[in-house]
């Protein structure tokens, strides 16, 4: 453990009450969504002051189910505690950890809570509780499903996704731009679904960073060549996550550089099916609305999905489209309100 400093970023005592809370509702239970509603419920009367848990996060060390780990905002940064009973073993997940205190329990032994930076850019924090507590928050290849993308804010997406599955069962979740800031948002919120997280690639662009991206967008550049600059990408990205040994997989999405058309947009696939290299996911560009029937119909017979970029068009535009791919499809947004509108169109 790491000394304690002069000022903790939180209260020792109200981190008490939250993991004896913990302890004393969850302790010799199955973990569940309805234990970690009835803790928030509960926990919502304590009125912390220098702590904010997000009780979707809650998990149970996969060893040692006296241990818990939960994700909270502190008066400095965000954290993850760890909460264990003193008898537990020291944490062999988080190496180090800000000792917050040790403290008796009112009916039970002593329990010791301790503190790791868990924000957007504590990258191996993130990457180590996916890998290490609950795989299900690592971003996942999104097949078939219909997705909305949406590149700013993911803890607001996140709260948008969860109100559309609460009153449709439809998960429409996935994310562009920040892996680890994804991942994050996704734990905090407590999003174990599934969602993808797509990450831009330019023929020229460097990979080195972006090897664990569940969806990556290709640029197909203009001319001749084209396809065979694309080719290149698709290479690097299977060598790069091989060479790091990621055996998750990953969608493939190209993005024409000029708008294409049906003819272009079948002869694009013909050639990538020659290669061995059908993509998942292709966005053709903008076209016209008298060209929309014929080209869903190419995207079905490739079993590819389309992409599209959300640019202010009217309600019954968003119905059109949804209508003509038959539910299946991509929808790129900005931010969440962006991501509600297109969703009550698909639905």
């Amino acid at each position: 453990m790491t000394p304690v400093p002069l000022e903790l970023p939180l209260r020792p005592a109200e981190a008490a009450d939250l993991a004896n809370l913990i302890f004393d509702h969850a302790e010799g239970k199955p973990l569940s969504d309805e234990v970690r509603n009835r803790l928030a419920v509960r926990a919502s009367v304590l009125k912390f002051q220098t702590l904010t848990p997000f009780f979707g996060s809650l998990e149970r060390d996969p060893v040692h189910h006296s241990v818990y780990y939960l994700a909270v905002d502190s008066e400095t940064e965000p954290l993850l505690l760890h909460m264990a009973l003193a008898a537990a073993p020291t944490s062999s997940i988080y190496h180090k950890p800000l000792l917050i205190g040790r403290m008796r329990r009112l009916n039970g032994p002593e329990m010791v809570i301790n503190a790791i930076p868990f924000g957007p850019r504590a990258h191996q924090s993130v990457e180590t509780f996916a890998a290490r507590i609950n795989s299900a928050f690592y971003p996942k290849p999104q097949g078939a499903r219909t997705t909305i993308t949406v590149e700013e804010d993911y803890p607001a997406a996140f709260d948008t996704f969860r109100a559309i599955q609460k009153g449709t069962g439809k998960n429409f979740a996935a994310v562009a731009g920040d892996y680890h800031g994804a991942m994050c948002a996704a734990i905090r919120a407590g999003w174990r679904s599934g969602y993808t997280v797509a990450s831009e690639l330019g023929t020229g662009k460097d990979l080195k960073g972006r090897e664990r991206f569940s969806r990556y967008a290709v640029t197909i550049p203009a001319g001749a060549n084209g396809i065979e600059d694309a080719e290149r990408v698709i290479q690097q990205i299977r060598q790069a996550r091989a060479a790091l040994k990621i055996s998750r997989g990953f969608d493939l999405e190209l993005d024409a550089a000029t708008p294409m058309t049906p003819l272009v947009l079948r002869n694009t696939m013909e050639g990538l099916k020659d290669r061995g290299h059908v993509p998942q996911l292709i966005y053709p560009g903008p076209f016209a609305e008298k060209e929309l029937d014929e080209m869903a119909a190419i995207a079905s017979h490739y079993q590819v999905t389309l992409s599209f970029r959300y640019g202010g068009e009217p309600a019954e535009t968003v119905r059109t489209i949804a209508k003509a791919m038959a539910g299946r499809l991509d929808y790129r947004v900005r931010d969440a309100a962006e991501a509600k509108f297109v969703a009550e169109q698909l639905l």
